[in-house]
């Protein structure tokens, strides 16, 4: 018994080239323990290849239903085959047409109509004629509709190249990675490139993902077989010592052999057994169950090798920067990327030695030159970056950024708030956040911070709206918050925005232009109404710009000012920190800008540094980074897209002269 095991065991796992949904075969059939088997009585002097070109199959498949049969067979042995494996209208078809689904999505915190029709690859006015409850804005939790979107995309995997229609799919309450590619037919590997945002194995109700329909390929898998292993008793053996030997219970055997009455020395007893077969097939040929047990223990491994995921000890961070040194007098903006540049080695310097891993920082002058930009990214060493630093200018961010699609590379934009490619870019860095998801920061702070005030925009009669107004008009529209406008064309009086302001209320003031002189139309009036009307509550919200303009800092505090903003230097102890070591190290002050170049560098560098040395990639990294002047704490703009950057400040200019800063 001990040497059947032994064989049962080393043949009960096997390879197969072959697709189990066969043609039927022709032969009898009977069932055994509840299972349906087709079964062949052997002859004289059969080989186990004879018999398989007599029913049209292989010896691998003899062998993989029968494993003793690879010891060889004999005289009036049964051979069985699972029904169930051998049925023609079992066999998926791999060029079957998957049509696209209705697409819904759940609205998150911080998310607008720009940005989520920037996701989707449709206009905002086609997202409102599918949902027209959202004219007026939308709600965290809310579900609408995606007009259905189908763009051309290619995706490159270990094995091939795919070029597809790209359609979204909402995730439903059950599914799973391999339910969905087994819909779309489709396979594991393109969801995960199409996808990294579901890395390993985080596949959320709900959630849209990005699928490549229709594109099966040829894939192993762990198959469950029905085995029936043919035994031979010997003396004193019987249904239970059997069964014992071979886990199963007497009905089991017995099920398996209903014609024998008593084990008796020389018979052939029928054990059936769970097995496992390796297979070739087609994806879209795989069950739902097989893709899960073939694919479930090594996820983790197959979003390391698509993604290119590494763990080699090195940090290599490429720099591509305009410092324009080929120029005698560069212009200034040269002069603030030396800074920052400058402020990035502070960081390596100041903490590189703490880091597990070794920093190869590798700095290159773009010259403000898109051939000179394209001549960097063609040297050899650029591919084995893992993050980009890339410059601001549109043509020369884009080459950046298509390259780092092309190479599974980093890009990072700290200094472009236009750009917009992270919408379907996976490897951007979108640390600058783009104005819409501004936008819907600011919103969320005014429905937490303000629920209870009327807003008052003051509007500038000689300039256009700053673009973030039009974003808050519709917010306080969809959030029923009151709001009301004051055309300001001069200098206007007290007596002005008092009119507009009811005994017992709270106001909040939105100035709709950043300039300082249209500031300095209003400031005196609003600080008046803040002294003189002590019923009412009365507070600013002031624009980023606000923040450079040292000359308004007094009437910031006096009005009880919040100023949002992407940076602020909270602490001026810990800026005077950065300031010092610079000086130390380069025997030169910072240049004076709002935000600080080299603090920015500075900040971007430790970032980089303490989250890479620690992670192997930006999706295990989740944690919130407190700088100096710019706080990070990333988040995909969907499972297809880059990173944004999600944090705000909010500057609180308090009446003491207290400056604050809460982060958003």
């Amino acid at each position: 018994m001990k040497k059947l095991q032994i064989i049962c065991s080393l043949i009960g796992f096997l390879f197969s080239a072959s697709i189990s949904a066969q043609a039927k075969l022709d032969l009898p059939q009977k069932t055994l323990g509840g299972e349906a088997y087709y079964y062949y009585k052997v002859k004289g002097n059969e080989s186990v290849e004879g018999i398989a070109r007599q029913l049209g199959i292989t010896a691998q498949d003899v062998v993989k239903y029968n494993p003793s049969a690879a010891q060889g067979i004999a005289k009036k042995q049964l051979l069985f085959f699972p029904v169930a494996d051998f049925s023609a209208s079992s066999k998926a078809t791999a060029t079957s047409t998957v049509a696209s689904k209705k697409v819904t999505h759940l609205v998150k915190k911080g998310q607008s109509l720009y940005g989520i029709a920037k996701v989707y690859n449709v206009s905002v006015d086609e997202l409102v004629a599918a949902n027209p409850d959202t004219r007026n804005g939308l709600k965290e939790g809310q579900v609408i509709v995606i007009p259905v979107a189908v763009t051309a995309a290619t995706q490159s995997t270990p094995e091939a190249t795919y070029t597809s229609q790209a359609i979204f799919h909402t995730i439903q309450k059950g599914e799973s990675m391999y339910s969905v590619a087994k819909q779309y037919n489709t396979t594991i590997e393109n969801l995960i490139a199409t996808n990294p945002g579901i890395y390993p194995n985080n596949f959320i109700e709900g959630d849209v993902v990005k699928v490549l329909p229709n594109t099966a390929s040829s894939i192993t898998i762990k198959r469950d077989i029905k085995q029936m292993v043919s035994h031979v008793a010997v003396k004193g053996e019987t249904f239970e010592s059997i069964a014992a030997a071979n886990g199963l219970t007497v009905a089991q055997l017995k099920a398996a052999n209903p014609e024998m009455k008593k084990v008796k020395k020389g018979n052939i007893v029928y054990i059936p057994k769970d097995g496992q077969s390796l297979e070739q097939v087609n994806s879209s040929q795989a069950s739902v169950k097989e893709l899960e047990n073939t694919y479930s223990s090594k996820i983790d491994d197959i979003y390391a090798s698509i993604h290119k995921t590494k763990s080699d000890g090195l940090i290599n961070i490429a720099i591509m920067l305009p410092f324009q040194l080929h120029k005698q007098n560069p212009p200034r903006q040269a002069y603030l990327y030396t800074d920052f540049y400058k402020g990035f080695l502070l960081a390596v310097d100041s903490i590189g030695n703490q880091a597990s891993k070794k920093i190869n920082v590798h700095v290159f002058d773009t010259q403000h030159n898109l051939n000179t930009t394209d001549s960097i990214l063609s040297l050899p060493e650029l591919k084995n970056m893992d993050v980009i630093i890339a410059p601001s200018e549109p043509k020369q961010l884009e080459r950046c950024n298509n390259f780092g699609l092309k190479n599974n590379i980093y890009v990072i934009n700290c200094f472009s708030s236009k750009n917009e490619d992270y919408a379907s870019n996976p490897s951007i860095i979108q640390l600058n956040m783009p104005t819409s998801y501004l936008a819907s920061a600011v919103n969320q702070l005014i429905s937490a911070d303000f629920s209870d005030y009327e807003v008052i925009f003051l509007k500038d009669a000689t300039s256009q709206e700053t673009e973030i107004i039009p974003e808050i008009k519709q917010h306080l529209k969809s959030h029923n918050i009151k709001s009301h406008t004051i055309d300001i064309l001069n200098a206007i009086e007290f007596e002005t925005i008092s009119a507009y302001m009811d005994p017992g209320s709270n106001y909040l003031f939105i100035p709709t232009s950043t300039s300082k002189q249209f500031f300095a139309k209003f400031a005196k009036a609003l600080k008046d109404a803040k002294d003189k009307r002590f019923d009412c509550e009365v507070r600013l919200l002031g624009h980023p710009e606000y923040l450079s303009m040292k000359e308004i800092k007094a009437s910031l505090q006096g009005i009880n000012s919040f100023v949002y903003s992407r940076f602020f230097v909270a602490s001026k102890s810990r800026g005077s920190v950065v300031e010092t070591k610079f000086k130390a190290a380069y025997e030169e002050n910072m240049i004076a800008t709002t935000p600080s170049m080299g603090i920015l560098g500075f900040d971007l560098g430790t970032y980089l540094i303490s989250t890479m040395a620690n992670h192997d990639s930006f999706a295990t990294q989740k944690s919130y980074f407190d700088g100096v002047q710019m706080d990070i704490e990333l988040q995909r703009s969907s499972n297809w897209g880059g990173y944004i950057n999600k944090c705000v400040e909010l500057v609180h200019f308090t009446e003491s002269g207290v400056t604050e800063k809460i982060i958003k």
